[in-house]
């Protein structure tokens, strides 16, 4: 169970930098006049944070403990502003991020639960693992219109709340990855 408990917190750590660095990322892209791209980089950080949140519980429930994601995670404000660089660079960034999160970390987490028998943590991490696949897809979309300076349209983007999924235009009638309902969609602004 320790290994699990471990990859929980890595998860937490992992999934906090991303959110807090997609957000530096969207105010970047405002900088620099892409206005869409930044409403994807909120959007895909807002998704980050239902990671956070169901990984959490997962971890709070396994321990049987209150968690203090303050005790987990340690952001050093100065390392992710370092980070940041220009909107097609950020966009790179972000898709490694994303790849490597659903291609070997979540892949060999939800392995490790699978043997430990630990549900909870298992679902956990698929439901992050499917979100993290869509997440990178629509950066890559973005980066091609970027490189082919191509306009990027204004789209509603909405966010499972369950899962972290996003979705460009009107939420679906239930989410692709985790098949909630519609109702458990938020518009991103």
């Amino acid at each position: 169970m320790s290994l699990i408990v471990d990859h929980l917190k890595e998860a937490i750590k992992g999934e906090t930098n991303a959110k807090l660095k997609y957000v530096l990322f969207a105010e970047q892209a405002e900088k620099e006049n892409y206005p869409e791209i930044a409403h994807l980089f909120r959007a895909i950080s807002s998704a980050e944070s239902i990671h956070i949140k169901n990984h959490t519980q997962a971890l709070a429930k396994i321990t049987n403990s209150e968690v203090n994601i303050y005790e987990i995670v340690k952001i050093n404000d100065d390392e992710l502003k370092k980070q940041v660089k220009d909107t097609r660079n950020n966009l790179i960034q972000a898709i490694a991020g994303e790849t490597f999160e659903f291609k070997e970390m979540y892949k060999s987490f939800i392995k490790d639960a699978k043997r430990e028998d630990l549900y909870l943590a298992e679902f956990s991490f698929d439901l992050a693992r499917k979100a993290e696949i869509v997440h990178s897809k629509l950066y890559i979309q973005y980066l091609k219109k970027l490189d082919k300076k191509e306009n990027i349209e204004p789209i509603e983007i909405n966010v499972c709340s369950i899962c972290g999924n996003v979705v460009l235009g009107e939420a679906p009638k239930t989410c692709p990855n985790c098949d909630h309902e519609k109702k458990f969609f938020k518009k991103i602004d």
